[in-house]
């Protein structure tokens, strides 16, 4: 089958012929290297290598498949609904973890774990911690569980079991981890779970247990593409040396100025060893542009090269030079939000739709007074990385039911709905049942019989406990007969679940209610991917699904609206119109990294990543004093501002609004900013009916000083700021 390579550059075509061997290609920002990957793919399987010898390796679930919908396309293909691993009609595209779990899902045995183990999230891992911590008889406030979780993550992450941790706890919050460690260890294997990070470190465990079933996919895996090679930790490094051995056709994409996760376990080193781990590597530069103009580029060349610890490159671009950077230095956050909404103001009139823009952080906590004052002036926004679709409430009741169909064992996820909705299981009566439950697993109608012998809990538990077997026995059983979306509606029927949330007696709380109804059939609109499989595939799949997507994921860049986000959230998105505020010391670069250089390195890589996602212009803010968790800061301006050479910047003096008050004429825009200023504050009360100007009729819930809590019928629950935004009641 013969491919035309089209819109290459001179380079990129060079990183896609060069099929055979250890190949590095450091891709700058912008450059086109998914084009360049997905060319690649696509290559090598015109030139007669079998699609199942591939695999690609990526960070998201996103990127993997638009990576996947590339190749069938240049291929002439429709690409499959839904992915199928080791297929040996398709090339194995996904993350990291994907890849792993389909690998652990075919060897697990090996390790003394069942093919349906669970795949535990955060939140999980979290109750899990705080089990183990139960067990030990340690003080869950004293010792926090996220911290905890934090440091287990971290020791798997750099391949330390429990027993290589214990070798190096020299602290004695170290120790109270390894102790919590080992008994965590145990609870996740007693209850069939893995965590994140067991889904690498584990697939590496089976690859040195077992070396036939390592050669086995060192075989199979004849050509390996990693993409954002310098993001990888410590485990994931091992396992592309491991896997890559046998054939050494490896092609590593990656740029060390883009390493941006060190804080959870990334090492972009590991891009810096490629040549010395596979002698004779191709390495291949991509420097040309496409995103950015010269003159944004030219600001980022100046502020990188102040890092040290770097292979040395030059993004240009054949487009145009464009305007130069506007630099604003506010009073304080107040007039640097003021700032934003001005220059967005200005390009809307030149038709910049709100999709065109994004505002970056460095902190959440940043995004307040900008959501204050967006609502203030009625400019549409979204937040990204804030409660995502799959860890609302209701979402994480449903699955867990899921859970527990597929892997009885999981008792994270158990504890979750026994008594949800409400069954009169209380926290003492689940105690005294996890014996039984763990006793009497595989036997339903045994655990029944036995509930007598809890003597300390009263005959209503136990009939409402008798209920709810009968009722996991029922949804195990309907898995034989049923879709997958018919078996989220039976769970959330049958549990009482819906008429938990849309009682008569929820009157109070009946928008909000609906509105998570509706997220619950949202989620058999995601199980409508799994269309086709047998039920107990597709439950399967879908459980792996959500438990592996990430923020990015859900990222939808279609809505017209002005997105808000953390610079570590914008890697891999572009936009027309970049803010980055917030630009002092200590809070960008933040003041952890103040006095450790190789932190620092990792804050400017950050600020380098922010302002390569323009494409056309940037604005960048500081203040000279900021409220910010309570209290007021005056910091100097960031040094990365002075690393910009003068000539790419415009500078602007604090007082937008001032400026403007000077200007108003009493017509126009900026008079219409002066007039929502002075917007009376209306009287609300839980149960109001009121109107916004943007996101339609709604009813208040809740009051909280001049903070409305109010459900809107089409944009659900909104916090709204009563005294700035555009509100009346009906």
């Amino acid at each position: 089958m013969q491919m035309k390579l089209e819109n290459l550059n001179e380079k990129q075509l060079e990183a896609v012929k060069t099929t055979e061997g250890p190949v590095l290609i450091l891709a700058g920002a912008g450059s086109g290297k998914t084009r360049v990957i997905t060319q690649r793919i696509a290559y090598l399987i015109s030139r007669g290598v079998p699609a199942y010898n591939i695999l690609a390796i990526t960070f998201t679930n996103k990127a993997a498949g638009e990576m996947r919908e590339r190749v069938y396309k240049l291929l002439g293909q429709e690409p499959p609904k839904r992915v199928k691993y080791f297929s040996r009609s398709a090339p194995n595209m996904g993350t990291f973890h994907s890849i792993c779990a389909q690998i652990l899902r075919k060897e697990s045995k090996k390790l003394g774990y069942k093919t349906n183990f669970t795949i535990y999230d955060e939140s999980d891992q979290k109750a899990a911690v705080k089990k183990a911590m139960e067990n030990l008889e340690l003080d869950t406030e004293q010792f926090l569980p996220k911290n905890i979780v934090y440091a287990i993550s971290s020791a798997k992450s750099e391949l330390m079991s429990p027993e290589d941790y214990s070798r190096y706890a020299s602290s004695f919050f170290q120790e109270i981890v390894e102790k919590v460690y080992s008994e965590y260890e145990r609870i996740l294997f007693d209850q069939g779970a893995m965590d994140f990070d067991d889904l690498i470190t584990k697939t590496l465990l089976l690859f040195k247990k077992s070396p036939e079933t390592l050669q086995s996919y060192q075989s199979y895996f004849k050509y390996i593409l990693v993409d954002e090679y310098q993001d990888t930790n410590k485990a994931q490094y091992e396992l592309i040396k491991m896997l890559a051995q046998v054939h050494k056709n490896i092609c590593a994409v990656g740029d060390n100025d883009q390493s941006i996760y060190g804080w959870r376990g990334a090492d972009f080193r590991n891009l810096m060893k490629f040549e010395s781990d596979f002698p004779k590597t191709k390495v291949i530069m991509l420097e040309e542009n496409y995103r950015s103009t010269q003159n944004i580029l030219e600001a980022a060349n100046k502020v990188i090269r102040n890092n040290s610890l770097r292979k040395d490159k030059n993004l240009w671009t054949k487009g145009e030079k464009g305007d130069k950077l506007i630099y604003f230095q506010a009073r304080d956050e107040k007039d640097e939000a003021e700032f934003v909404v001005r220059k967005i103001r200005e390009l809307e009139k030149l038709n910049d739709d709100f999709s065109n823009f994004v505002i970056l952080y460095r902190t959440n906590a940043q995004s307040r007074s900008l959501e204050e004052t967006f609502l203030k002036y009625d400019l549409p926004y979204k937040i990204i990385g804030g409660v995502r679709f799959y860890e609302r409430a209701e979402i994480k009741d449903i699955v867990a039911y899921l859970r527990t169909i597929y892997n009885p064992m999981d008792l994270v996820a158990l504890e979750r709905i026994i008594n949800m909705p409400a069954r009169g299981i209380t926290e003492k009566t689940w105690r005294q049942i996890v014996p039984l439950w763990q006793e009497y697993l595989n036997d339903k109608n045994h655990l029944k019989k036995n509930i007598d012998r809890l003597k300390t809990i009263s005959d209503k538990a136990k009939k409402s406990l008798a209920r709810f077997i009968d009722l996991l026995a029922l949804f195990q059983k309907s898995v034989e007969d049923q879709k997958l979306g018919e078996l989220i509606d039976f769970v959330a029927k049958g549990s009482g679940y819906k008429d938990f949330l849309l009682s008569p007696k929820n009157e109070d709380k009946k928008l909000e209610n609906e509105a998570r109804w509706e997220n619950i059939q949202e989620l058999k609109s995601v199980a409508e991917e799994f269309h086709g499989m047998p039920t107990q595939d597709a439950l399967a799949a879908f459980l792996e699904e959500v438990s592996l997507i990430s923020d990015i994921d859900q990222y939808d860049n279609g809505t017209k609206a002005i997105s808000l986000m953390t610079a570590h959230s914008a890697k891999g998105l572009e936009f027309k119109n970049v803010f980055i505020v917030g630009l002092e010391e200590n809070l960008f670069p933040h003041s952890r990294s103040l006095l450790e250089p190789t932190e620092m390195e990792e804050e400017r890589r950050l600020f380098y990543v922010a302002m390569t996602r323009a494409k056309k212009r940037l604005f960048l803010s500081s203040t000279k004093q900021r409220m910010y968790f309570g209290s007021t800061q005056r910091n100097l301006t960031s040094r990365f501002i002075s690393e910009i050479p003068e000539n790419l910047l415009d500078k602007e003096v604090a007082g937008a609004l001032a400026r403007l008050k000077q200007k108003t004429s009493g017509s126009g825009l900026n008079s219409k900013i002066l007039q929502n200023q002075k917007s009376a504050i209306i009287d609300l009360c839980p149960g109001d009916q009121v109107i916004h100007k943007t996101f339609g009729e709604g009813v208040v819930i809740k009051m909280e000083g001049s903070v409305a809590e109010i459900a809107f019928s089409q944009f659900g629950i909104k916090k709204i700021a009563v005294d700035l935004a555009p509100i009346k009641k009906k």
